[in-house]
């Protein structure tokens, strides 16, 4: 009986209702534990403690939250009741404001751990959180008699039932008495990187489960506070949907014909090319083949759907009836300040909701320019193509060369190339003081595919491949020149 008692504990769990945390926490907070809450003025440590007691109000649990500063509770709730999290409880008792301020001024440690368990008793709280801990930490005699403090919180919160948060904005380090004693450690900061700032939190100690360690970026908005897993720490170790046969029609006439019979199912595939060479006229000949049973995104950065709709339109594909019906779904957001991990939740969400089976990810460039490390694109790259791989969806993404014309081939810049199944090359070449589209591919990992290089056309009948080229030289290279022959030119 003890030891199947044990268990059933071991495996509860309180979600936090912080969107994000539970995944960092493998599951939530464990019962009975004391965690401590650190970051300095202004990273959001009230916002997620009231978060965590408004969600346990909705599971009909009653909190409460004692602050040991002069700070009134009219005026904290003042600067929380917006938060959408808050309205549906703004006159709910289930979460009790309680100053021991004056207590801690005149009966000092004891006297607020008296406290506690009184008013924890007298509103049956199961959640404490304790507002100011760094007080505690300046009114103490010794470290000893902080430590038995923490010590005697520990045992209470064990004894009662409690869940005990404890926030503070000291910058002691994890050798202090209250982070060696206390069940975890979560800090909560913000950094710059160039002239932008971005919040991170880190669990640094958390007993009885694992986590998810290492910086993850969160942010504070009129939804509380949001923590976005790394990426590559939560995804990649999926198992793959089965592999099929079958192959995806590119929507490019011809294109399907060089590539053997189309793209291989779940598979990724990068357009690549100088700016207004055609990677997202050909991106967009792909999701208009998007079916019912087949749906289609298109996650993009640089265009809006009013462009999009125009550019489809002079192409003579009707992308305008498949987004009204619901086919296709775009999304669009412009690469300024945003999140690198924040685009991919919300990329995997959009997928998951409608069970997108073909991706148009349009402009790939876009997440590098909201990464803050770009040392993690290369994983970051390989576990997103591993999370859509799993979810069975073909993608086909495009980046940009910086060389419009001539310069380097920009294939060999790993963070993309590692990670594209598949690679087609969209370039331009002057020849006869004529400007030429090209188009040919260049890897497939599960398929031949044709070597040649072939001319490529944008009109109103949409995107076309054109004849071989089959007397010009240097195209790849950016340098194109005509090879003597005496058979003829190109058509």
């Amino acid at each position: 009986m003890t030891d199947e008692y044990s268990d059933q504990r071991e495996l509860a769990r309180l979600p936090t209702g912080v969107p994000g945390l539970d995944t960092v926490l493998c599951g939530g907070l464990l019962p009975r534990g004391v965690y401590i809450v650190q970051g300095g003025p202004g990273e959001g440590k009230t916002i997620l403690a009231n978060q965590f007691c408004y969600s346990r109000a909705a599971q009909g649990e009653r909190s409460l939250y004692v602050t040991l500063l002069a700070e009134t509770h009219h005026r904290l709730l003042r600067h929380l009741r917006h938060m959408e999290f808050m309205v549906e409880h703004q006159r709910s008792e289930a979460v009790s404001y309680e100053s021991a301020f004056d207590t801690l001024r005149n009966q000092g440690l004891e006297g607020v751990l008296r406290f506690l368990m009184r008013n924890a008793k007298n509103r049956k709280a199961s959640v404490i959180v304790v507002d100011g801990l760094f007080a505690l930490e300046e009114t103490t005699e010794s470290e000893r008699t902080f430590r038995e403090f923490i010590n005697d919180v520990a045992a209470f919160a064990d004894m009662s039932g409690c869940t005990v948060l404890l926030l503070t904005n000291s910058d002691r380090n994890g050798g202090s008495p209250e982070f060696t004693m206390v069940d975890g450690w979560i800090e909560l900061g913000s950094d710059e990187e160039g002239s932008r700032s971005y919040r991170y939190l880190k669990v640094r100690k958390f007993r009885g489960s694992g986590f998810v360690s290492g910086r993850h970026v969160a942010e504070i908005s009129n939804e509380g506070f949001h923590v976005y897993p790394r990426l590559e720490a939560i995804h990649g170790h999926e198992p793959a949907v089965a592999m099929r046969d079958a192959r995806v029609t590119s929507g490019v006439t011809g294109l399907d014909e060089l590539l053997e019979g189309g793209l291989p199912y779940s598979s990724t595939t990068a357009v690549i090319g100088p700016s207004g060479v055609g990677k997202t006229t050909t991106g967009l000949g792909f999701i208009c083949q998007s079916t019912p049973e087949e749906p289609g995104l298109i996650f993009g950065f640089y265009e809006d759907e009013g462009r999009l709709r125009r550019r489809a339109e002079c192409l003579g594909l009707d992308l305008g009836t498949l987004l009204g019906s619901g086919i296709v779904e775009l999304l669009h957001f412009p690469p300024t300040e945003a999140l690198i991990d924040k685009l991919a939740e919300q990329l995997l969400d959009a997928i998951d909701r409608r069970g997108v089976q073909r991706l148009f990810l349009d402009g790939v460039d876009g997440f590098m320019q909201s990464t803050v490390s770009p040392q993690r694109l290369g994983r970051f790259f390989t576990a997103l193509t591993s999370a859509l791989r799993t979810r069975g969806v073909t993608t086909l993404f495009t980046s940009a060369i910086p060389e419009i014309i001539g310069g380097k081939s920009a294939i060999t810049t790993a963070s993309v190339s590692a990670i594209a199944e598949n690679i087609i090359l969209l370039r331009y070449a002057e020849l006869d003081s004529t400007l030429h589209r090209t188009i040919g591919v260049i890897k497939m990992r599960e398929s031949g595919f044709s070597p040649h290089l072939h001319e490529l056309y944008l009109g109103r009948n949409g995107v076309a491949i054109g004849e071989q080229m089959r007397h010009t030289e240097g195209v790849v290279l950016g340098r194109a020149r005509r090879r003597s022959s005496t058979d003829g030119q190109d058509a």
